[in-house]
């Protein structure tokens, strides 16, 4: 007899939810003063712009939660634990993209086949039954690859699709760094997305860096998946291991047979090239990418980066990356592949001062409203704890 596979569906309401303009105005206001007085945020570096969302932004939920049945109740508050802590650090407080950090879809899929296809397809009636457009084309085998291989991305355009689809395995186990590491890997690209405003996917992709290369028809990862690899590091993980894990993006040898830093040389590839046409080279973006982010916050310092991310829907990529940092970016990377054959114990040295110096924390807990920590179950629908205060296709990131 088939088994019975429930769906947990867990709903966290955002900031505001039902407000009018003027209210949502003013709470924006709020929210800023508080952050500022409590030091949260630099009264000088307050950016008061705060577009509001498209209207096919159509769920005000901040996150929804499509879990199989074969994933404990401990392993969806794991990952919920890790997922709204890194919305703390990168869209707790307000900022250019504040309104589109919202209807943040993440479906948990585990080792059963049957469990994660039920996931799928109630993640696919939520978008039919919501109203989004992209419901026509939701694809009810993306659980497969995730409950065979594992892994993680966010696998939606969500200035263009007015969501966030994260999916994140938890074959292996969530206690682990990695699974940790990976859902923060995951948020980052999520805060990247909210930041850009347009309903055009090419124009999304362009804003991203992911155009940059020398055919703009290569989407290539190393801007905006280094930046996802080396913040998820710096606040992931403790400041050993955010200095073994930049370690192992230069020696370890991934999936080539040499280290990772000589496979770059040994191909004589430039990184704004690397695009995921290429394999297994694609490695070397993600990696010697975080390498790049990193050089830039030793000269620049960690809050430039940001700035980057929160102006760059003004003028794009290249004219945010020249404002930003003084040298157009081809240039820069040229001087940064320069550096990158120094001794590794050299490059290494930058790690320390950028950990000590991080420029986000983690000071929320998790709470419902009357500041319990209960939920209710009615009909397969979880209401899990709130927060209070507070790419399998072309457009996926890993």
């Amino acid at each position: 007899m088939k088994l019975l596979i429930l769906f947990f569906a867990l709903i966290i309401p955002s900031q505001s939810q039902g407000a009018s303009t003027a209210s949502q105005l003013f709470l924006n206001l709020l929210e800023t003063v508080l952050a500022v007085r409590s030091g949260e945020v630099d009264s000088g570096t307050i950016k008061i712009n705060l577009p509001d969302a498209p209207p096919r932004f159509l769920d005000e939920q901040r996150f929804r939660v499509f879990a199989a049945t074969d994933v404990s109740q401990d392993e969806i508050d794991t990952t919920l634990q890790h997922v709204s802590d890194a919305y703390e650090l990168w869209m707790g407080s307000p900022y250019y993209g504040k309104n589109q950090a919202k209807a943040i879809y993440i479906m948990i899929t585990g080792k059963d086949l049957d469990a994660g296809e039920v996931a799928n397809r109630e993640y696919c009636d939520h978008l039919a039954d919501t109203g989004f457009a992209a419901a026509q084309w939701c694809n009810p085998d993306t659980y497969i690859s995730y409950v065979t291989n594992g892994g993680a991305s966010i696998s939606s355009m969500a200035p263009v699709d007015g969501f966030h689809f994260m999916i994140i395995a938890a074959k292996d186990g969530v206690t682990n760094n990695g699974y940790k590491q990976m859902a923060y890997h995951e948020m980052f690209h999520v805060y990247q997305h909210t930041n850009v405003f347009s309903d055009s996917v090419d124009e999304v992709d362009s804003k991203m860096g992911r155009m940059s290369g020398d055919n703009p028809k290569e989407l290539v990862a190393w801007w905006m998946e280094g930046h996802a690899d080396f913040f998820s590091a710096l606040y992931s993980r403790d400041a050993r291991g955010f200095k073994d894990e930049m370690q192992c993006a230069l020696e370890c040898t991934g999936p080539f047979s040499v280290s990772r830093k000589e496979k770059f040389f040994e191909e004589g590839l430039k990184l704004r090239n690397i695009s995921w046409d290429q394999g297994d080279l694609v490695d070397l973006g993600y990696r010697l990418g975080s390498w790049f982010v990193a050089y830039l916050a030793s000269v620049h310092g960690e809050g430039a980066l940001y700035d980057f991310w929160e102006t760059v829907d003004e003028l794009g990529f290249e004219a945010t990356f020249l404002r930003q940092f003084g040298v157009d970016y081809r240039t820069y990377l040229d001087e940064f592949e320069v550096w990158l054959r120094n001794p590794n114990e050299d490059l290494l040295a930058i790690l320390d001062d950028i950990y000590a110096s991080k420029a986000r924390q983690i000071s929320s807990t998790i709470l419902t409203d009357n500041g319990s920590n209960s939920r209710m179950a009615s009909s397969g629908l979880v209401i899990n704890d709130n927060l209070f205060p507070r790419q399998e296709s072309q457009v996926a990131c890993d």
